[in-house]
């Protein structure tokens, strides 16, 4: 099945291979139906930028911050009324999340932040290698 949004039209067709096509004319739809949908979608896309993937670029951890910090910049995205694009596009790459073992580290250590990770990798590493 593939979904065609026509926004011009206020539709959606769905197709399917070898069957009949359907579309959803959303002028059809009540006000009310038409409010609460769209405001439906909203929260799935925007609730969906919290949906981060736990990677070596973040030490494995997503905490509600960040997933809070996502939500904060989709929706000055979206409420931003000159903005006419869906897609957000990324016009500077985003600074790393911040680990909060690490930055009690630097603090402890008197290093930056960068100078705490390094040092904790080190002794990671030497740790796994005595294994």
């Amino acid at each position: 099945m593939k979904k065609t949004i026509n926004t011009a039209a206020r539709s959606i067709t769905f197709t399917f291979d070898g069957l009949d096509s359907i579309t959803f004319n959303a002028e059809k739809m009540s006000a009310a139906n038409y409010e609460y949908a769209a405001l439906h979608g909203m929260a799935a896309r925007i609730g969906d930028s919290a949906a981060i993937s736990k990677t070596a670029e973040n030490n494995f951890t997503v905490t509600e911050a960040m997933r809070r910090a996502e939500i904060e910049t989709m929706v000055a995205f979206y409420e931003n009324s000159a903005n006419a694009d869906w897609n957000m596009k990324v016009a500077a790459p985003k600074a790393a999340p911040i680990n909060p073992a690490i930055r009690a580290i630097a603090t402890k250590l008197g290093k930056t932040y960068a100078e705490a990770m390094a040092w904790y990798n080190e002794k990671l590493m030497a740790e796994l290698n005595a294994m």
